[in-house]
């Protein structure tokens, strides 16, 4: 009896992860976030039933899912430790200086790390941006400007292995599945950029230049806190794009403002 459950069990969620993947890469997903949202939840559920899976004071865990709360430790109401216990949500890179300062950004999937119960990196092990999970514990205190800094102890929905991972590497929307002006909100993704509207991207200064079609950028910030886009009506979004020093084959980073119409989601 118990065998026929975990083969019907192991039968589902295989099921359930091939949908899930599809619309987690596939570019055309950004139609389908409450889809993704749904078949995550329903992977959850899942595992929190298979194996009985109970919180710190030992209570069954019921998955829910809570977009309405920031995510990445940020508090929903000011001197209030959020409370992911039980959220089904995303493994999802925040802030890496391997991503952002080199042009490897582009190659996928990205990795984040995860730890140990003292807090040290796992060096043999890693999560895939965008993995869903299910936090089943969490291990946060007071950080700096109202943040909450730790640690939480996740389901990986794509294995149904247990691993701790960063709390600013959570998040509990799939925001890669939205519009690229909403989806900058909530973490670092990949735009192509293709010239639609005639708006060319413009620098801090507000000098506009061509950029080649094709080119593949960097997005990691809703309001960044240092630049102001000296066009925020057509130019809105600002990304990074890398070039090379002319004779040179370093690269270096440039900052340009974007048209929303003139970049699509890939990643």
């Amino acid at each position: 009896m118990r065998a026929g459950k975990r083969a019907g069990f192991s039968g589902a969620c295989a099921l359930l992860l091939a949908l899930l993947m599809f619309l987690s890469v596939s570019v055309s997903a950004q139609a389908a976030p409450n889809d993704l949202s749904e078949l995550t939840l329903m992977l959850a559920q899942n595992a929190a039933d298979n194996y009985r899976l109970t919180d710190a004071q030992g209570q069954l865990i019921r998955p829910r899912l809570a977009p309405e709360l920031k995510g990445r430790g940020s508090p929903d109401e000011d001197g209030v430790m959020p409370d992911y216990v039980g959220i089904a949500g995303y493994a999802a890179l925040q802030t890496d200086w391997k991503v952002s300062r080199f042009n490897s950004f582009a190659s996928t999937p990205w990795i984040l790390p995860v730890y140990r119960e003292d807090e040290a990196e796992l060096p043999n092990d890693m999560i895939r941006h965008k993995t869903p999970v299910l936090v089943v514990d969490q291990y946060l205190r007071a950080g700096k400007g109202g943040k909450y800094t730790g640690m939480l102890d996740v389901i990986r929905l794509d294995t149904m292995k247990s691993c701790r991972i960063n709390v600013i590497n959570f998040v509990t929307v799939p925001y890669w599945t939205l519009d690229l002006s909403e989806a900058v909100k909530y973490g670092y993704c990949i735009a192509i950029y293709r010239s639609a509207d005639g708006h060319k991207p413009m620098d801090r200064k507000g000098h506009r230049g061509m950029l080649p079609e094709g080119t593949y950028v960097l997005m990691c910030f809703s309001n960044p806190p240092k630049y102001t886009s000296p066009d925020t009506e057509n130019n809105p979004l600002m990304g990074i794009v890398f070039r090379n020093k002319s004779g040179n084959e370093a690269q270096f980073r440039t900052f340009l403002f974007f048209d929303p119409g003139d970049l699509s989601l890939v990643y």
